[in-house]
């Protein structure tokens, strides 16, 4: 309770803000000691609004307690060991973001982790994961495309698709695929949807749940702050209640692919969770298209891990341990675009060299149309392949007094 002098000098304070008059007579006046002073009900007056702006942010709701805890407490607690879905790369209780351009392949690796897992394998793209059931929440791709995926991925691990019993798909129509929606205030609420998904949680205890992806099932603003955040606290929330991991999958923003950050919208997606992958489609040495998978960030482990990966049969392998059917075609393709490029720059009566410099072949062919996306780098193990088997060589041109040398096919 207020003493005497301080009721006395809050009322004075009440009185300069003008509530004067009967409804500020002392003896009427409601104790300042309580929210009920600042007023619950509608303005009256034109008087009151002066002191609407100063009301307490939370008016007529008794102050909480603060729960306090000093390291005392702790005091013969075992500490808990840090756990990973996926170790060093996802970690469990607790949601990731999987991020990448439209097209690149998330979907696929999330799938080719949630079979490792389903299955009891062990392993997913060079790193050790946990086992046990999996919930894959699919708001992009319809049941016939996950089925065909599904094989593919199943078949490569030799595995029957059919087979398989703790994996388990919603997929959710365009009309109803929203997860949560915003608030006037920018706070996301859950949907019916999302409560249909923690109590399928509740009851098969998944041990990991993919959601693809944010952008089918987030109903706001996302450059909002407060939306990203409490978006992703739900299912850091839910990720905790049932002790799995929840792998959100995220399209960047066009400067977020650019920059090769998979950012999109506010950093808070970035800053709300405690880890976050990226899938970067690159240019291979052999002049195919490949991904790198990055570990963007992680509170609970080392960040920067870059796994090169390949496509070969329907998924993803990491680069080197493709089959040696899958290289051999690979390097044909690149062998066949560099003769095309040669053949182009011989009918136009221009000459390459095989040699870094002015004309070096690799450079000059990388930017031709014939190129058709590859690298110079592809080009430059193509062409010592090339030379290897004989079927191009160097040849002398112009002057014999200069000794110039440029590449030919070989007859």
């Amino acid at each position: 309770m207020l003493t005497a002098a301080n009721r006395a000098m809050a009322l004075q304070v009440f009185e300069d803000l003008g509530f004067r008059g009967e409804a500020a007579s002392h003896d009427e006046a409601p104790p300042v000691d309580s929210f009920e002073a600042f007023g619950d009900g509608e303005p009256t007056g034109p008087e009151v609004t002066s002191v609407d702006a100063r009301r307490p942010a939370y008016p007529g709701v008794a102050p909480a307690s603060l729960a306090l805890v000093s390291p005392s407490a702790w005091r013969g607690v075992a500490l808990l060991r840090m756990r990973w879905l996926a170790t060093s790369r996802i970690p469990a209780s607790d949601a990731t973001i999987l991020s990448g351009d439209g097209g690149g392949g998330k979907t696929t690796v999330a799938l080719q982790l949630a079979v490792s897992v389903a299955c009891g394998l062990g392993d997913w793209l060079g790193t050790t994961v946990e086992a046990g059931p999996v919930i894959f929440f699919s708001a992009e791709e319809p049941d016939h495309e996950m089925r065909r995926r599904l094989v593919r991925v199943a078949e490569k691990r030799g595995l029957n698709p059919d087979e398989i019993e703790g994996l388990h798909f919603h997929f959710a129509s365009p009309e109803n695929c929203l997860l949560a929606v915003s608030r006037p205030d920018g706070v996301m609420v859950p949907t019916p949807l999302f409560e249909a998904l923690a109590t399928a949680a509740g009851q098969i205890r998944p041990v990991l749940i993919v959601v693809d992806s944010i952008a089918a099932t987030f109903g706001g603003n996302q450059n909002d702050r407060v939306s990203a955040r409490t978006f992703v606290s739900l299912f850091r929330r839910l990720a905790q209640n049932c002790a799995c991991s929840v792998l959100l999958l995220d399209h960047p923003s066009l400067s977020g692919i650019t920059s090769g950050t998979g950012r999109g919208g506010s950093m808070d997606w970035q800053n709300a969770t405690r880890a976050r992958l990226h899938l970067e489609t690159v240019q291979t040495d052999g002049g195919s298209t490949g991904r790198v998978l990055e570990v963007k960030k992680s509170n609970y482990g080392p960040t920067g891990e870059k796994v090169k990966l390949q496509w070969e049969d329907g998924c993803f392998v990491m680069e080197g341990t493709a089959s040696a059917p899958h290289q051999a075609a690979a390097h044909a393709s690149a062998e066949q675009r560099y003769l095309e490029c040669l053949d182009a720059i011989t009918a136009q009566g221009r000459h390459v060299c095989h040699a870094p410099g002015r004309g070096y072949a690799p450079k000059t062919f990388a930017e031709m149309p014939q190129a058709g996306g590859m690298t110079w780098r592809a080009f430059q193990a193509a062409q010592e392949r090339l030379f290897a088997t004989g079927a191009i060589e160097n040849v002398a041109y112009g002057p014999k007094s200069k000794g110039t040398k440029c590449i030919a096919r070989k007859a």
